[in-house]
């Protein structure tokens, strides 16, 4: 995967009203919505936000790879010197039992830990999420409801609700950075290895309190160690350096790791993955699809796909979309709605598998089984 610095899809899915807003009036459902000014008149249109899209994601990957895709433990503290019992306290994921190497989701979504009024450690995620918003507008459309079943089980009374429906086609991009992926660093105030205890000891600040212990470490050279996991070595890589006097902490994957990630992920993008939202399952499933392969981690096509197709093969020829060779680029378009893309079919690719070893992803099989 040298060349591929970075993997875009957009993708159309149809659904209804995923994503519930506040309420109107006291007992009125709304659904988030914005405005544009399309086609002479301004017009409403329903979205799912960009974290309702990223917790979705991470519970299916949670779900279908259990093994590898844990939950990243989290802490829950007041800020250093503050104590007044008004301070909220602060939730975070506790880097002291976590990282890039041992759990997917701080390696896909980033993190941001703080140390008292020092500088945080912070890394973005490495993958990019734009709005869902739907490609058609609202017209107003609210759903009537009444609990009459339970009504009748105790002679009560009903209490009619009123809440507001959409269904429509959505559009939502997803971008992720290849180089960022597996990699993560750390300014750190020093460092320090235990051999007979396999431990290794970062400071992250001056002080103790602001020290993360890693355990089941060997270290295979100067400053350079690897993870245990029950017993046998993993290659996962920490590197401690010191430059210009300050030390830095370095987490490397595994190529074949890494990999193994970057395979999940884009195989529940591509079969879709689960949303549950006010007792209604629709799930995000692609009725359409479009991947590349790109030398620049940005969604090239989110403002090119639309349900006619029109604008699709103006961005065919974007130089950030990788060739395998002269005739066929590392694109991937699945396409249930049959919308004329304008491209011909052996420019691209059809066959799931063909892509993914075309980006370098091994045998190309989807990753759908625990391993």
């Amino acid at each position: 995967m040298d060349s591929v610095k970075g993997i875009t899809a957009t993708l159309i899915f149809e659904a209804s009203a995923l994503n519930r807003d506040e309420k109107a009036g006291g007992n009125i459902p709304t659904i988030k919505k914005l405005t544009r000014y399309n086609n002479g008149v301004f017009e409403t249109f329903s979205y799912i936000s960009k974290p309702a899209i990223r917790h979705y994601l991470f519970t299916t990957l949670n779900q279908l790879y259990s093994d590898d895709w844990q939950e990243a433990p989290v802490l829950s503290s007041k800020p250093d010197g503050d104590n007044r019992e008004d301070r909220p306290e602060v939730i975070q994921f506790d880097i002291n039992r976590a990282n890039i190497l041992n759990y997917a989701e701080l390696d896909l979504f980033g993190y941001m830990y703080t140390i008292g009024k020092q500088a945080s450690i912070t890394r973005k995620g490495s993958i990019g999420i734009t709005k869902a918003v739907s490609l058609e507008p609202w017209e107003g459309d609210m759903q009537f409801n009444a609990n009459h079943d339970l009504v009748r089980r105790c002679n009560g009374k009903p209490n009619p609700v009123n809440r507001e429906e959409h269904m429509s086609f959505y559009k939502v991009s997803l971008t992720l950075d290849v180089e960022k992926l597996g990699y993560d660093e750390w300014w750190i105030n020093g460092s320090a290895y235990d051999k007979t205890k396999n431990k290794l000891t970062i400071c992250l600040a001056q002080g103790d309190g602001h020290k993360v212990e890693i355990a089941n470490i060997e270290e295979i050279d100067e400053n350079t160690y690897e993870l245990k996991e029950k017993g046998q070595i993993k290659i996962r890589g920490i590197e401690v350096s010191e430059k210009r006097g300050k030390s830095k902490a370095i987490f490397i994957l595994n190529e074949e790791l890494k990999k193994k990630r970057i395979r999940q992920i884009l195989t529940v993008i591509k079969n879709g993955f689960k949303y549950h939202a006010s007792g209604e399952c629709y799930g995000i499933v692609p009725n359409f699809l479009i991947m590349a392969g790109l030398s620049l981690p940005i969604p090239i096509f989110h403002s090119y796909v639309d349900l006619n197709g029109t604008k699709i093969s103006q961005i065919f020829d974007n130089t950030y979309i990788l060739k395998k060779d002269d005739s066929k680029k590392k694109i991937f378009i699945l396409n249930h709605l049959d919308i004329p893309v304008g491209i011909d079919e052996d420019k691209y690719y059809s066959d799931w598998g063909d892509f993914l070893d075309s980006i370098g992803l091994g045998s190309g099989q989807d990753e759908n089984t625990q391993t």
